[in-house]
């Protein structure tokens, strides 16, 4: 079943193109990455989603209705969040909760799972950044959604807090729900997501899982083995997948390098690096621009 399902949508403003003929279709229960440059499209496409602009051409639904009209089966986190700094982090998840019919048990449960316990009784104006977005995804997360849009989640976040941040994203996607994320920090999301999609120039150029995607776009895994550096060099098999001192192998030859390297050199220990969100991202930013 598909929490969103879009066809061939397009959204321009006045000449100017924001992006055109996006087709995509999300599974409920997956956690999906959406990635691309400033300007690419991406923070537009969720307010789509949102029902907060409407499509100048396409179709599309989400959870299974029209955007918008699902409201309270949705969360988001957008990039900048509003609180009513004079009150505590308490006062501000009470005040949601009364808007949202939302039960107080659930605002303590809140509180105590992501860590702001400490700072229940503080002014959301002497909150840290940290403390800030834990309580924007408190906010967002008090009606239990089936579906969470988050914009730029982690910036400027410590890594721990980045950390704990995934982590409670990934617990809720095991829950059931569906969590859509825009972030620029590929290193860091690569190991939470089930799958990544990359715009550029407003066209969608890449769809899949890191897997899938390294494939698609030949990104080379590293074969990391001092050893069999030392013999690339010499070895005509082998030097061609050189570069700077690193051997580099593309996905459909590597195990016959592996094979190749144990055969001929007895080398067995290597150590397999796969290529990263960012090594993918580079490659398919490139072919965007080209197109």
């Amino acid at each position: 079943m598909t929490a969103i399902e879009c066809q061939d949508i397009s959204l321009k403003r006045g000449k100017v193109c924001i992006f055109k003929d996006i087709s995509l279709s999300i599974k409920r229960g997956q956690f999906v990455a959406l990635i691309g440059h400033n300007g690419a499209g991406k923070s537009s496409l969720i307010k789509m989603l949102l029902g907060l602009i409407a499509p100048s051409s396409g179709k599309l639904s989400v959870l299974g209705n029209k955007p918008g009209s699902a409201a309270k089966k949705i969360g988001y986190l957008p990039e900048n969040v509003s609180f009513y700094e004079n009150l505590t982090v308490q006062e501000n998840l009470n005040y949601f909760a009364d808007l949202k019919q939302v039960p107080k048990a659930r605002v303590q449960e809140l509180i105590e799972t992501l860590r702001l316990a400490r700072v229940s009784n503080q002014k959301v104006s002497l909150c840290s950044k940290g403390q800030r977005q834990r309580l924007g995804l408190a906010q967002a997360l008090l009606t239990n959604p089936e579906l969470l849009f988050l914009d730029e989640p982690t910036v400027g976040l410590d890594p721990l807090a980045s950390d704990l941040m995934y982590s409670e994203l990934v617990k809720l996607k095991n829950s059931g729900s569906t969590v859509v994320v825009c972030t620029h920090e590929l290193l860091l999301v690569e190991d939470f997501i089930d799958r990544a999609v990359i715009l550029c120039n407003g066209v969608k150029v890449a769809d899949g899982t890191v897997r899938s995607l390294s494939e698609q776009f030949d990104v080379p895994y590293e074969i990391v083995s001092s050893k069999a550096v030392d013999v690339a060099r010499s070895d005509s098999k082998l030097s061609a997948f050189l570069k700077e001192n690193r051997l580099f192998c593309p996905a459909n030859k590597l195990e016959k390098a592996q094979e190749y390297l144990e055969g001929k050199y007895g080398i067995k220990s290597v150590r397999v690096v796969s290529p990263s969100l960012l090594d993918i991202y580079k490659k398919a930013i490139g072919k965007g621009r080209l197109q």
